[in-house]
């Protein structure tokens, strides 16, 4: 079995991509934007006819030369060069270079030995090339060119120059039209040519470090700031590591404190029954029975029996706190008797009628603490608070207790006292025959 040595990849031959590559890298300090990554370099060029000049490499004159050419070229009289004028395809400089050594090998009337040639572009289009191709022969131009170095050294001798090593590999120019240089291949072109790579390589490293410094300035503040955060993380992670308790304690603070609220809300929505009971001991006339009373929330539900249904209603929403008083059903009158059958329901204001706190009562204790607490007596009766003797009421005249001094309310309580059943004796919202008052007292506290 053969093995293949092609380098295909896909159909593509790696071989001409590698090549094509470096073509385009060669030609890449010879466009406008780079050319001036390869300065053009002078030399110091003796003429065929006349006296030496400084010139760029591309042969036009320097007018100001500011120091003494590294290198020299000599220029070989017309009768001593063939030329030739060759067309070609379009094709690179790379490929144009073989092609005109194709040529000359075609045309050349010297031995390969004894020849010598060089060739420049005269016009390049998307058509084709156009090269001129200049030969000569290397025994009829050594003795010109001997004597011309000779002469070169003997003139840096006079001056007092050490550059005898440069002037012994001159380079061998012959021009083309328009001033165009075509440089013979084989002399001192190389030199120069290896320091204008030399210079393009320090150029190049010179724009790579600009790059490299602009980026680096351009990142720095962003790598401050990268490292700023991390710093901060690290410190973060580190005071959270030395705050783990406090942190802990911190959260159940902050879920009791959202307990307490909860239970705040829900004390603030709560009906304190005791205060309920004692709006209705107050409002409810002697002739209404109360026969049951339920609380829901802030909704109360009341029934019972008395004269006047609609009155008690009304009386009901003139007292503060209470709110949407109304009848699920109609009022019915019993036969043969003069009492309503009654069932009222009527919503509350919390804000009213809902449990004192522990700090509510110690600011209304701060805000009339000269009223004397109410003690009961030894007997656990509470004292009777004389009441104020109505108007026109003589001095001294026994005045009835009123019934806020009465012994505490209760639904079916064991003690005599008010009630809302109407069963014992004393005042009660059953309408039933009040026991007789206790015996007046005098403002004195005496009695009659």
């Amino acid at each position: 079995m053969a093995i293949s040595t092609e380098s295909r990849f896909f159909g593509l031959d790696l071989n001409q991509l590698k090549a094509d590559i470096l073509k385009t890298w060669r030609r890449a300090p010879q466009w406008p934007p780079l050319s001036w990554l390869r300065p053009a370099q002078t030399l110091r060029l003796v003429p065929a006819e006349g006296a030496p000049t400084v010139v760029w490499e591309s042969g036009e004159p320097v007018l100001k030369p500011g120091r003494e050419p590294v290198f020299w070229a000599l220029e070989l009289p017309e009768h001593m060069v063939l030329r030739k004028t060759v067309a070609l395809p379009a094709l690179d400089p790379q490929d144009c270079a073989s092609a005109a050594e194709l040529e000359v090998q075609a045309i050349s009337p010297f031995a390969a030995d004894d020849l010598l040639w060089g060739y420049t572009e005269l016009s390049r289009s998307s058509k084709g090339v156009k090269l001129l191709v200049v030969l000569a022969s290397r025994a009829q131009t050594e003795p010109y060119l001997q004597a011309q170095v000779a002469q070169q050294l003997h003139l840096q001798t006079l001056k007092g120059q050490s550059k005898a090593e440069s002037l012994e590999q001159p380079e061998v120019w012959v021009f083309a039209p328009e001033r165009r240089p075509v440089v013979f291949q084989g002399f001192g072109e190389q030199a120069r040519y290896a320091l204008g790579r030399k210079r393009l390589w320090w150029n190049v490293g010179g724009v790579a470090l600009a790059v490299l410094l602009v980026a680096a300035i351009a990142a720095t503040p962003t790598a401050q700031l990268r490292l700023r955060a991390i710093e901060a993380v690290h410190a973060y992670e580190g005071m959270a590591a030395k705050t783990t308790d406090v942190v802990a304690k911190r959260e159940a603070l902050i879920q009791s404190a959202d307990k307490v609220g909860g239970l705040s809300e829900l004390l603030a929505e709560r009906i304190d029954g005791v205060k309920v009971l004692s709006m209705l001991t107050n409002v409810l006339p002697d002739d209404t029975a109360l026969q049951s009373a339920r609380i829901q929330g802030s909704k109360v539900t009341i029934s019972g029996l008395t004269e006047n249904a609609s009155a008690l209603m009304q009386k009901l929403s003139n007292q503060e706190g209470v709110k949407d008083v109304r009848a699920p059903s109609a009022a019915t009158r019993m036969g043969g008797g003069n009492k309503e059958s009654f069932t009222i329901e009527l919503g509350l204001d919390a804000k009213v009628f809902g449990p004192k706190t522990v700090i509510e009562v110690e600011a209304a204790a701060k805000q009339d603490p000269a009223q004397p607490a109410a003690t009961e007596s030894a007997e656990g009766v509470p004292p009777v608070v004389p009441a104020p003797a109505p108007q026109g009421a003589t001095p001294g005249a026994p005045v009835a207790a009123p019934a806020a001094a009465a012994p505490k309310a209760s639904i079916g309580g064991g003690k005599p006292g008010p009630t809302l059943g109407g069963t014992k004796s004393g005042p009660s919202l059953g309408g039933s025959k009040p026991s007789s008052p206790p015996p007046a007292t005098e403002p004195g506290g005496k009695k009659p």
